[in-house]
């Protein structure tokens, strides 16, 4: 159900079918592709990652090189969050796949800072998985995304960046309190194109829920061919303070586990909620940033979907 207009004060209503941002959920479709390529014998959780970059090797650091798939997608690899500002203005329309390469390489030939085993959120660390996969693949994260997730589970809404469709919920920027309308044919109305493995899909909320309920089918065994049962479960087996690979999983009460992720590029909010107990998905976005009712909106409809079938 959306409700609304596509924009602030605007007079076109947001459509059923409308595509929205959802920021870090991305990081989920990012830790699939790389199970799925472990499934497949052509990646190692474990390995350093110099194992599948020898192309940069003499240029990076040793701490860099001695990094983990399992690191970087639980956010234990030591990473910063963010790439400097510098680095990002520099790059900021550069096109995804030489983005990365250009963001990365001004970063890696220095030593952590982080310390690795601990939980420090990295977008960062996304970006270097998603450029793995690229290497591995011979083809842009985002062709690789379509190709292995959008296709196969019929997710023919996805894309990235801002969505471009008439209909579809512009963002809005908020400026001292003001909120104004992003178009998406702004640059900003979106983080840098190089950083679509931690966060710039948008898709529709029909394809967001079907998107959960892909895990919560995979985490039952009941989809072993796209994404086996061991591997579901191990992206939803927390490693470091609540977070798995590319999922946070919380145990509130004695219902059994949450599983959820949520994201945001500031202009959108996105929230995704598995209840695997209850085989319940929950998923709710707004077109500006306002976590907390949004937040709120998704657990009081987790807990009314819970109620009605007790």
């Amino acid at each position: 159900m959306t409700a609304g207009p596509t924009t602030k004060r605007g007079s076109v209503a947001v459509a059923d079918t409308a595509r929205w941002h959802i920021g870090s959920i991305s990081k989920s479709f990012t830790s699939t592709l790389v199970m799925r390529l472990v499934e497949r014998g052509e990646l190692d959780l474990d390995a350093p990652v110099e194992q599948y970059l020898a192309a940069y090797n003499d240029s990076m650091h040793s701490d860099w090189k001695a990094i983990s798939l399992r690191q970087l997608l639980s956010h234990t690899a030591g990473l910063p969050a963010s790439a400097p500002r510098r680095i990002t203005n520099e790059t900021y329309e550069h096109e995804p796949y030489e983005g990365r390469r250009a963001v990365l390489s001004a970063m890696w030939s220095s030593p952590l800072n982080g310390e690795t085993g601990n939980f420090l959120y990295s977008n960062i660390g996304y970006v270097l998985a998603g450029l793995i996969v690229e290497e591995i693949l011979g083809v842009s994260w985002e062709e690789a995304i379509l190709s292995e997730v959008s296709v196969p589970l019929g997710l023919f809404s996805l894309g990235f960046g801002a969505p471009r469709q008439s209909d579809a919920a512009n963002g809005h920027q908020s400026i001292l309190g003001f909120r104004r309308t992003v178009s998406p044919e702004n640059p900003a109305s979106d983080n840098p194109r190089w950083m679509g493995p931690a966060g710039t899909i948008h898709l529709s909320m029909a394809d967001l829920v079907r998107w959960g309920q892909m895990h919560l089918a995979a985490c039952g065994g009941h989809i072993q061919d796209y994404l086996t049962q061991a591997s579901c479960r191990a992206m939803q087996t927390p490693i470091a303070s609540d977070y798995g690979l590319g999922w946070v999983i919380q145990n509130p009460d004695t219902s059994g586990p949450t599983v959820w992720h949520n994201g945001s590029n500031m202009m959108w909010y996105a929230m995704l909620l598995i209840a695997p107990e209850h085989e319940l998905v929950v998923a709710v976005a707004t077109n500006v940033y306002t976590p907390e009712p949004i937040d709120r909106l998704t657990l009081e409809l987790t807990t009314a979907l819970v109620n009605s079938r007790e």
